[in-house]
Formats: C-alpha cells, structure tokens, sequence
C-alpha cells in the first residue's frame, strides 16, 4: 500500500466536518500597500484528524490559525469551528516566569471560569496528563526547553478544547526531546480524541504525526496539495517510511513554490 495517498483538494463539501474553511482571504495592509497572506483557502478538518500543514516561511500557515483561534479578522470567506473550544500553542512556552509550574497553570483554569475549590484538582489532572507532576512548585527557569513546552501544553489543555492548534510548537527543541513531545501529543491527541491542526516547516515531521498533510502554495498563501499518511501508527522519525514519506512531502512543497505558468 503507497504510504502518501494524494486526496482531493478541499473536502469543504463533506458533511459534518470540526473546521469548515471557505474561501479564506486575509490581505495586510493599507491600499496600494496591500499583501495578500492567503487567497481563497478552502480546507475541511475531520472530528478527531491530526491534520498538519507545511510551507515555507510566508505562505500564510500561521495566518490561517490565527483566523482559526479567532486572533486575526478575515478579509474574506468564512472559518466555521461549530462552536466548538479552540485553543493555541505557540513555538514559545511564554510562561509567566515568576508563577510556579501550577501557578500557570491556576491562572489559565481561572481566567476560563473554572472555580477556585475545583481548581487544585484540575491542575493535578492536566499535570498528570502532560507528566509533570513532579515539577509543579518549580518556576519556568527551572525546567528543560521540552518541560516548559509540556507546561504550555498543560495550560492550552486547561481551556477544555476540543480544537488544538499548534504553530510549530516544537521547532526549537532538540531532536531527542522533539521526538518525545511526538508521543506525548500522539497520546493527548487520541486520549482526549481532540482535532489538531498542527503547523511546522519539518516535512518528516509532518510525516510522523499527520494522518493529512497540506501543502500550501506561496505568494498568495494557498492550498497546492493535500496527501493522506497511510503509515500505520505508532510510527517514529526513524521509519523508513517515514523518511520516504517526508521525501515525497519535501518533493511537492518545493514543486509548490515554482511560480504558476
């Protein structure tokens, strides 16, 4: 069976999907200055698909999922979450660095209404889910680059979403720990049955962790293609599969940023 199957473009039309997204349009600028980051984007996200978008630097991925979490205004078309929870992790941990490892997390439960006698609770749990319950009176300071990503993970999970996105969350780590925050988020991925769409510039890993991959398409931001990852799961970064899977990624995104005839 061929590891990389490439699907049809923009399953908008399929019924019942977590995010419909419909002719996405974001343009910066002011007139005669303008940029436009994404051009009539259309991608539909499956209840409970790890999709993971990939580009270059420009083409729009961050923009979408700012859309998405409802950071930026489009300029035109439509982002549809069925009014479902969305949460957000970012490349950078941003902990507040003089709050304790639950501090920061008490402060998320918080500003999402959760009460205070349920609180303490909640954070054992969501420690407990990302584990570092061993680490909770520690400050941000004192925890490796891969801990205070969890910490992150912890604090976006403290918002119940049932949405995750993350915009290269793991693009400053090394690759050991990378490849351990891999199975943590494969884990809360499928214990929490969460959708993820999960942005990075690392072909294999989108290859590791996606069951689709988008493509997109530079100057304007658009979808060029879309592959289903065929690899049965658990996978690592040292499948061979993987690798080949990655190769053929990396073979499209780079036919992407060819200009158009």
């Amino acid at each position: 069976m061929s590891i990389l199957k490439l699907s049809e473009p923009s399953l908008v039309a399929q019924p019942g999907p977590t995010i419909r997204i419909t002719g996405l349009t974001k343009v910066f600028g002011r007139r005669g200055q303008e940029t436009t980051a994404l051009s009539e984007v259309s991608i539909s996200v499956k209840e409970q698909e790890f999709l993971c978008i990939v580009g270059r630097s420009g083409c729009g991925k961050s923009t979408m999922l700012n859309i998405i979490a409802d950071l930026e205004t489009p300029t035109g078309g439509s982002v549809d979450v069925g009014g479902r929870k969305v949460g957000m992790m970012f490349q950078d941990a941003n902990l507040f660095p003089w709050l304790t490892v639950e501090g920061n997390i008490d402060l998320a439960l918080k500003l999402s209404g959760v009460a205070a006698e349920l609180r303490k609770d909640r954070i054992q749990e969501l420690l407990e889910t990302v584990q570092l319950a061993h680490v909770a009176t520690k400050r941000p300071h004192e925890l490796s680059g891969g801990m205070r990503q969890r910490v992150a993970l912890a604090r976006t999970l403290a918002q119940d979403c049932e949405i995750l996105l993350m915009d290269e969350p793991f693009a400053a780590l090394d690759a050991i720990t990378r490849d351990a925050m891999h199975e943590q988020t494969e884990r809360i991925w499928g214990e929490r049955a969460l959708t993820v769409v999960f942005v990075t510039h690392n072909v294999r890993e989108a290859a590791r962790l996606a069951d689709r991959v988008v493509v997109m398409k530079p100057n304007p931001g658009r979808v060029g293609s879309e592959s289903l990852i065929t690899i049965p799961r658990p996978r690592t970064m040292e499948d061979p599969r993987v690798a080949e899977a990655a190769a053929l990624l990396h073979d499209m995104l780079h036919t992407q940023e060819m200009p158009d005839d």
